[in-house]
């Protein structure tokens, strides 16, 4: 479960995602600075992964997409994960429908593909 945060720059997620679940190596990524989820300045490691974006059910494949994305060692947020800017917003059309408590996205139409 992800929370979608458009003040984000990029998706992030703690570490041990990374490191446990994605068994990526991080030693040599980039480092990106950033404050705001706790209010103190944090560093993140950035790598591009697979993201899957599942159906409602949890069951299917809405949409796949590759993204940089924040790995960060003391990232800690009560929806485990932010869906940010790069990758995600840049990615889809999101429309959200505050009084029904719920949004939808739908994959953005590139300039290349109207072509």
């Amino acid at each position: 479960m992800a929370l979608v945060d458009s003040g984000a720059d990029y998706s992030v997620f703690p570490i041990e995602i990374a490191t446990d679940d994605l068994k990526l190596d991080l030693s040599d990524a980039p480092i990106w600075r950033f404050s705001g989820t706790d209010g103190n300045l944090q560093e993140a490691r950035l790598a591009e992964v697979a993201i899957a974006i599942l159906e409602e059910n949890d069951y299917g494949h809405a949409f796949n997409l590759t993204a940089t994305c924040a790995f960060c060692i003391d990232f800690k947020f009560g929806g485990g994960c932010l869906l940010g800017q790069d990758g995600f917003f840049s990615e889809f059309r999101i429309c959200f429908d505050r009084p029904k408590n719920a949004f939808e996205i739908t994959r953005a139409e590139r300039e290349e593909a109207r072509k």
